[in-house]
Order: structure tokens, then C-alpha cells, then sequence
């Protein structure tokens, strides 16, 4: 058969950078290795929409069959393939694979435009698969597939078991996927990685030493299936010695699940990879940070790892099945950090046993422990994890093939009610946007020499604060997403710090002319909404038209100080906390916003910002009398490790009685 493999479009904006799809490059490789063609399209490095590239495509080669995959969040963008490709030529076979399918096999079915998904781990499966289609055999027989009978209805088969000598499945196929051009289009700000390359060159390629994970957290899902496999390192070198020839690659992110479990095969892994002077990646759970084998990472090359933290709440880690304890995660931070390697870690926000309390011991744990720059995010259920399950079966999800198309950024499984989770989620946006390390900016300007159809270069300069050494960061490409600031790590001892974003420009910006006059036209509707306020009318209203929409911004800080006396607590922490948001280098932002964290008992909170309009502004004042305020005798020790307050009494959400019977599609049995 002759396949169309298709990479999808991850990035809006031409020429971004994006992660090379390393599954679909295997799936490549065993279709070749059937003896099937194989042509490929990669939308990243085209321009045009995807239904005219892809029609294109199909009519030049006139393919039997389109395949592609990835993980939930990019449905979007496999929907608009699967259906450009019909469009194009009715008659295709439309194959899907990945986590998205693997998630959530019979939705995907539901959610696009197919004919089989490969579920699991798809090298052996795919070759089958295509045997079976161009003998037109019954794909019944065809284990780890779902797709729709000749009636139309949805089926499922067995399992197919996971392939344990991974030394045997055929490497990526680098070319097909135009590896060349996404290595050779990397600059340094695109991934916090890359900021390690001394001279801002990075070449990185993606690579395994295993699959899957022998943990099983129950915010995460395992696409290639849940048996925990390592590869052979002399495998793994051999593909090594080939992509550096052939990409002249100075970088390796390994992106397993979990690097190794072993001290042993990683002491010997640091042993062999030495010699290539890569500078190098992994994700590794706390257990593994001894102080021999971070010394011997170091020495190795190793520039970041990234552990999986999620909670500092003991009762939260226990609730995730983390199998770790916050004492235990404490020390592997603190190791990693004196051995001088880059730090990369999440706290999650509202797990199933998440409660204000224990929401607190992370945060508490956070403020204490800024300098490893943890990122604050809210948990999200994707298909196919314990969490996913347990939510369907507790009746939080209600139209699963909804949820699927569209997984929304928060769907509340934890102990709080709606309106907890809700003003939670807004201060740890707040927190994480506005709590700043920060480094002195030496320089920051365009570079002499622009990149030609990339966004403009800059040449930024600054000092470490923990180890005085000068960054050179040199004709650098922001990212699309930058902010008011950057988060750039030292090169010499690879902490993170932030720097102002000397580039940035708000539309919003109150000192500018149009928002000055942006200002002036709504500054009546603004003061009619006060006067409703303050005659106890339309609060909900205001708050809600004034956040949403975008132009109402600088009124918004201007309602912030016009009704802080005489509108509730919530929103005018709302209104202080959007300000600091979109200004986090004015201290009197901050402590306007420490203020409002006070006047609702997050004493701990306050102190956080009040610290941070400190440290720009060493003698500010109104920081300092917040500070003294709090560390007195009329805050006790609870309340300073306060940083969530409850906004309401209402019950978490119900959940349904588990005498209740919940059904997920069986497995079929082979007609054999």
C-alpha cells in the first residue's frame, strides 16, 4: 500500500518551533520495514492552509491511505487532516494513532473523520493492519485496532501485547519527518533546554532509552502501554553515533516517561555518553537523585532534569499514587540544585483529594523555595488516565464524546467547591505570572544580523545573581507567547531567573495613546457601573464584562481603585490581581494586590507579593510596613501559611452513587 504519513501543524505561527513527533517516525519506519511506501508531509515547514496542503498532496501521489496521530490536545489539528484528506479523495483509508486514540479509542472514532485507530503501541499493529487492508481481510483478527464494522457499529479487539525487546523495533525515520529542517530551525528561547547551549546554537534531537513507566499516577496516561521497558543501551548508541553524523546534533533530549529506574544503567549511560560532549536531558522520578549519580549526570553533560513533583501535600501525593513523600522530593530539588543542574517541575493543582489545606502546604512549600522556579499549573483530566475513569464513573463527565473533542483546561474532581477551585486557579495564574527571580538586564537589543521570515533577533546580556556569571544571549527569537518578562537559565550553573521582556508591547499599555483613548470611551460606562456597585447592583455583571473583554482592561484597573471600599473582597481581588498581571515590574501593583490578599486573611500570599515589590523596590515602604504587619504579633503561624481562603460553603460537586453500574465498550474476541 502507499501511505500518506502526515505531521501535524502544532504551532500557528509559521516557522515556530515544535517537538518532533518521535512516534510517528517509528510508525514510519515499521511501514517501510513491511515493505509498504511510505510519503510523507509535514505541515510545520509549509506554507498554506492544511486542507489546500494536504489536498495537494493527495493529488500528487494519490495515496491509499492518510495517516497521523498525537496526543488529545492537538484533535484539532489530526480533524482538519482526516477531513481535508476525504475531501480530497473519498475513497482514502483514514488510519489515527497515539495517545489520543489510545485514550479513548471508540471516541476517536466519534471525533474524527476515520476508519481504524491504532490503539497502544503501533509498530507492530500498523504492518498488520496495512496487510490486512490491501488483502481485504477481515479486521477482526487484527489485535490493538478500533474501528466500525460493515453495520456501522464501533468495535474494539484484544489488546495487542507491547513489544519487551525494544532493541528490535527499527529506529525513527528522521528524514521522513524533514528532521534537518526543525534541528536547523531551533533558536535558544524555544525550549528551556535549548538556553544551556553556551553559544545559543542549540542542535537538539529527540530519543528514547526505554517506554512506558512502572508508576501509575493517577493524573497520567500511558500511551505505548503500561509495562516499563528499557532499551539496550548499545541499541540506543548506535542511533546515536548515526544522528550525530548524519544532523551534526549537540544536543539530546531523552523524552521516556522516566529515564531510568536503575542507578547502575544510568552510572553507565553517564559513562558512555560523556565522550560526545552533548549536553543532555531526562525525566527522572525523585528516588533516583543520589548524590553519585547527579554528580556523575553533571560530569556526563547533563544540563536539566525534569522530576515529577505535582503536590507538596503528603495527603494530595499519597491521593496520586506519586510513591514519594514531600521530605523526599525536598532533597532530590536541593541535590540537583548544589550539583549545578537545571530544574524542571510542576506543582498540580486539584487532584480528587485536593482540599484548601492541602492546596496550602504546596503553596507554603513554594514560597519557601522560589529559587527552583516551579511551575504552578491546575490540573487537567485527559482521556485515558485513573483520573479520567474515575470521573466518568463518579458522573463528572457526562457526554464523554463532548469532553473528548474539547478537553477543557479545568473539570473539578477535587474536595472543593466550584467557586474555591475557581478564585484558586486565578491567584496561582497570578502567582506564576508575577513572582519573579530576578536577574539584572545588562543589554537587550535587536542583532545586527535578522533571520529572514523568522520574528525579529535580540542580543540580551545578564548577570547571574547566584553565580555573577555574564549570559551572552545572542540573536535569540522570542517566543510567541512572551510576556512582560523572560525566564532564562544560566549557562554556568543553570539556575532560572527572570529578566524584563524589553520587547514586549501591551495593546493595552494605559500610558500609550490608543489605550489612553481606549480608556477615555469607556470611562463612562466604567463610572455608570460604579454607580451601580455602589448601590449594591450588577456586581456579578461588571466583573464579568469588565475581565472578559479585552479592551476593558485599563478600565478594569481604573474600577479597581474606584471601588475597592464598597465592592466585595473577590472582586476587587479580581480587579488588583488582573492589574499586577499585566505590570508585574510596578511595585505598587503588587502591593496593591498583597493589600486585597490581606483584607481576606491570605497572609501568606501577601507576604509573597510584598516580597516581590521588595526586591524591585528594596525601600518601598508600604512593602515593608506589610511585611512587618504579618511577621507581628497579630498574625499567628496558620495564618501565615495561608495563601487560599475559602470564597463559599456550597458542597463540592456530587458525584454519583458507585451502586450505579458504569460500562466501558469490551473488547471483542478474535473470530479465530
Amino acid at each position: 500500500m502507499h501511505i500518506l504519513l502526515v505531521v501535524p501543524r502544532y504551532s500557528a505561527n509559521w516557522g515556530e518551533f515544535y517537538q518532533i513527533p518521535l512516534g510517528l517516525g517509528y510508525i514510519a519506519s515499521a511501514m517501510k520495514q513491511a515493505g509498504h511506501k511510505v510519503t510523507s508531509l509535514n505541515l510545520n515547514h509549509y506554507h498554506g492552509t492544511v486542507k489546500d496542503l494536504v489536498a495537494a498532496k493527495v493529488a500528487e501521489v494519490d495515496p491509499d491511505a492518510c495517516a497521523t496521530g498525537s496526543l488529545a490536545p492537538f484533535l484539532s489539528a489530526l480533524r482538519s487532516i482526516f477531513t481535508a484528506a476525504r475531501q480530497a479523495k473519498p475513497g482514502i483509508v483514514n488510519i489515527a494513532g497515539g495517545g489520543l486514540v489510545s485514550g479513548e479509542p471508540e471516541m476517536s472514532l466519534r471525533v474524527l473523520d476515520i476508519d481504524v485507530g491504532v490503539v497502544g503501541e503501533g509498530e507492530q499493529t500498523i504492518a498488520e493492519l496495512l496487510d490486512y487492508l490491501e488483502k481485504s481481510k477481515d479486521l477482526h483478527d487484527v489485535n490493538g485496532i478500533v474501528f466500525r464494522d460493515r453495520d456501522g457499529k464501533i468495535v474494539q479487539t484484544p489488546p495487542r501485547p507491547q513489544v519487551h525487546d525494544l532493541g528490535q523495533i527499527a529506529w525513527p525515520d528522521y528524514e521522513l519527518l524533514e528532521c534537518d529542517k526543525n534541528i536547523s530551525n531551533q533558536r535558544a528561547l524555544d525550549n528551556y533546554f535549548f538556553h544551556s547551549h553556551p553559544e545559543s546554537r542549540p542542535r537538539d534531537i529527540d530519543m528514547i532509552t526505554s517506554r512506558s513507566c512502572p508508576y501509575s499516577c493517577t493524573f497520567c496516561f500511558h500511551p505505548v502501554g503500561k509495562v516499563y521497558r528499557e532499551r539496550p543501551l548499545d541499541d540506543f548508541f548506535a542511533e546515536l553515533d548515526m544522528v550525530v553524523a548524519r544532523y551534526q546534533i549537540n544536543m539530546v533530549a531523552l523524552i521516556d516517561e522516566l529515564f531510568s529506574l536503575r542507578q547502575q544503567r544510568l552510572l553507565e549511560f553517564c559513562e558512555r555518553i560523556k565522550p560526545y560532549k552533548l549536553k543532555w536531558m531526562v525525566q527522572l522520578h525523585v528516588s533516583s537523585a543520589k548524590d553519585e549519580t547527579l554528580k556523575a549526570m553533571y560530569e556526563a553533560g547533563c544540563a536539566y532534569i525534569s522530576y515529577g513533583i505535582e503536590s507538596m501535600s503528603e495527603t494530595v501525593l499519597e491521593s496520586m499514587k506519586k510513591k514519594t513523600k514531600p521530605d523526599r522530593i525536598a532533597a532530590a530539588l536541593a541535590l540537583t540544585y548544589k550539583h549545578h543542574i537545571g530544574i524542571q517541575g510542576n506543582l498540580l493543582f486539584g487532584d480528587k483529594a485536593e482540599t484548601l489545606k492541602t492546596a496550602n502546604e504546596s503553596m507554603h512549600w513554594w514560597a519557601f523555595n522560589r529559587r527552583y522556579l516551579i511551575n504552578l499549573t491546575p490540573l487537567m483530566v485527559f482521556p485515558g488516565s485513573p483520573d479520567y475513569y474515575e470521573a466518568l464513573k463518579d458522573g463528572l463527565i457526562v457526554d464523554r464524546e463532548a469532553y473528548v473533542a474539547d478537553i477543557p483546561a479545568r473539570l473539578n474532581i477535587s474536595k472543593m467547591n466550584d467557586k474555591n477551585l475557581e478564585m484558586m486557579g486565578f491567584q496561582i495564574w497570578v502567582f506564576h505570572t508575577t513572582l519573579l527571580n530576578l536577574a539584572p538586564l545588562k543589554s537587550f537589543k535587536l542583532s545586527a544580523t535578522q533571520v529572514e521570515g523568522r520574528d525579529s533577533t535580540y542580543d540580551i546580556l545578564w548577570d547571574c545573581p547566584r553565580c555573577t556569571h555574564q549570559n551572552d544571549y545572542m540573536g535569540v527569537i522570542l517566543p510567541p507567547d512572551q510576556s512582560y518578562s523572560l525566564r532564562l537559565t544560566c549557562r554556568n550553573c543553570l539556575s532560572r531567573w527572570d529578566i524584563q521582556n524589553k520587547a514586549y508591547n501591551s495593546h493595552t499599555d494605559i500610558s500609550s495613546a490608543t489605550s489612553r483613548t481606549s480608556f477615555r470611551r469607556y470611562r463612562k460606562l466604567v463610572v455608570a457601573l460604579i454607580e451601580k456597585i455602589k448601590q449594591r447592583k450588577y456586581r456579578d455583571i461588571t466583573n464579568k464584562v469588565l475581565a472578559l473583554v479585552l479592551s476593558f482592561i485599563p478600565a478594569r484597573l481604573r474600577k479597581g481603585e474606584l471601588y475597592h471600599q464598597v465592592t466585595p473582597p473577590e472582586h476587587v481581588l479580581r480587579s488588583f490581581g488582573a492589574a499586577v498581571g499585566r505590570d508585574p515590574f510596578n511595585p505598587e501593583k503588587h502591593n496593591d494586590f498583597a493589600d486585597s490578599l490581606v483584607d481576606v486573611g491570605a497572609f501568606g500570599a501577601a507576604r509573597m507579593h510584598y516580597q516581590q515589590a521588595l526586591a524591585l523596590k528594596p525601600d518601598d515602604e508600604r512593602a515593608l510596613t506589610g511585611i512587618a504587619h504579618i511577621d507581628g504579633t497579630g498574625v499567628n503561624d496558620e495564618q501565615r501559611a495561608t495563601y487560599f481562603v475559602s470564597w463559599s460553603d456550597d458542597p463540592p460537586p456530587a458525584r454519583r452513587e458507585r451502586t450505579e453500574t458504569f460500562h466501558l465498550m469490551p473488547h471483542i474476541k478474535n473470530h479465530a
